[in-house]
């Protein structure tokens, strides 16, 4: 005689694709059609709280009834199946909400971009200053920067990183009090010169190849930003992208993160 009499509804697995349930009724068996069996062939799949409560329907019907169920274990897979219900309904509304904020943070994402490119039009015709975080170098010449240093630092380094981060120049610039200020360098005449690295590598004295380096203004200790390297210039257009509004200054972009003040044209 083959019935369904486990202890688990989650116990049951392919094996019993094979199978026919049936019962003994007055001394005979009585063998269930091919379509019941279809309850059990995917067993060892996720199961989903309906196949769990037809399961354990069909275990009920098809029980030996000179052997049913005990009461504790049909107690026990009731627990098990209001477990399953709770799971899939809080899995469900855990995905909702966080789909609901994926919604809003795109809704806000959009508004703040939106305010964002309207404040960068108006910027057209203007003069301002952006920081210079990173510069394509030629490979051929130096570079001139203007360097500025933030309050409270009379000194500071700035570091000159190659395309693979590795400081190729430190260049020491000093402000004229510790409120800092724009870095004003002098020859031994006393004439203003600008900030200059000469292209080599400070360790190998050779000359730096091309491509994309970077430049950071430290404090003496290495330890944090003192300033910023700089670009004064009349914004000669704005653009959007993906990443947001960029100011178009002397043929570079700019994004509107690096911009750090515009000129009042009745004050220069």
């Amino acid at each position: 005689m083959s019935s369904v009499e486990g202890t688990n509804l989650f116990n049951y697995t392919k094996e019993a694709e094979g199978r026919k349930v049936s019962y003994s009724t007055s001394g005979g068996n009585k063998v269930v059609n091919e379509g019941d069996t279809t309850l059990f062939k995917k067993a060892d799949e996720a199961m989903g709280k309906d196949q769990f409560l037809t399961l354990l329907v069909a275990q009920l019907q098809y029980q030996d009834p000179l052997n049913p169920a005990e009461d504790t274990q049909f107690v026990a897979q009731l627990a098990q199946f209001s477990q399953l219900e709770f799971t899939q309904n809080s899995t469900a509304a855990i995905s909702s909400l966080a789909e609901n904020m994926q919604a809003f943070m795109d809704m806000q994402n959009m508004q703040a971009q939106s305010i964002t490119n309207a404040s960068a039009t108006p910027l057209l015709g203007k003069e301002v200053r952006v920081m210079e975080t990173s510069f394509d170098y030629s490979g051929m010449d130096g570079r001139e920067f203007n360097i500025h240093l933030t309050e409270g630092n009379k000194n500071g380094t700035v570091l000159i990183k190659d395309p693979d981060g590795n400081v190729v120049a430190e260049i020491d610039v000093s402000a004229d009090s510790i409120k800092g200020g724009d870095v004003e360098m002098k020859d031994n005449q006393g004439k203003i010169i600008p900030v200059k690295w000469d292209g080599l590598d400070k360790d190998t004295g050779n000359k730096c190849l091309g491509g994309k380096y970077t430049i950071e203004v430290m404090n003496a200790t290495g330890a944090k930003a003192a300033g910023y390297a700089y670009k004064d210039g009349i914004v000669s257009g704005v653009s959007f992208n993906a990443g947001g509004a960029a100011l178009t200054i002397n043929d570079s972009q700019f994004g509107l993160g690096y911009l750090v003040n515009v000129k009042d044209p009745e004050k220069v």
